[in-house]
């Protein structure tokens, strides 16, 4: 793997991002897992946290909790992300404490986070309005409305997967919304 950071990372077309789109989230968990190893010498601490976090939502889209768990809270131990609360949102969402995310939502509402705020503040309605349901499939019902006209037709592929599968989910969601 000779990706810069940038381009394994940080790039929605690219890198470990593939495989994620293809919904290969364990070949996605172990690209990762690679790139960290074959590049710890070179990588910065913040570099390091957002690795370990990315590897966390991998683990959550495979409903994998525990080690989602883990990984999440291995990126707060950099002490490099840039809101503990938007981690901790996560954690709550795969332990089944609402309350939790609930405050950890509003903590991330009242901190100035610059650029990311809107786009933290989205993921964590997305997982409050999903509460109880697989992540996968809150985390499909706000990307893919976004994502999917903005990057590659890759993403329009997932998006239709996601949705197949949640169906159900998403359907019940929408008639409760709109039976109010």
């Amino acid at each position: 793997m000779h990706e810069s950071f940038q381009q394994f990372d940080q790039n929605l077309n690219g890198g470990w991002r593939i495989l994620q789109l293809q919904r290969d989230y364990l070949g996605a968990a172990d690209a990762i897992l690679g790139y960290m190893s074959e590049h710890s010498a070179d990588l910065k601490t913040w570099q390091m946290a957002s690795l370990a976090f990315h590897l966390g939502h991998v683990y959550a889209l495979m409903d994998d909790r525990a080690d989602a768990i883990h990984w999440f809270k291995k990126s707060l131990s950099y002490h490099a992300m840039g809101n503990p609360a938007y981690v901790e949102g996560f954690i709550a969402f795969l332990q089944n404490d609402k309350p939790a995310l609930i405050a950890d939502r509003h903590m991330v509402a009242t901190t100035n986070l610059g650029p990311w705020q809107a786009a933290d503040l989205k993921e964590m309605d997305a997982m409050i309005e999903y509460f109880g349901a697989p992540f996968e499939a809150a985390w499909g019902a706000l990307n893919c409305l976004e994502l999917a006209a903005k990057a590659n037709p890759q993403w329009l592929d997932f998006c239709r997967a996601v949705s197949k599968k949640y169906h159900d989910v998403y359907s019940q969601h929408f008639a409760a919304r709109h039976s109010k």
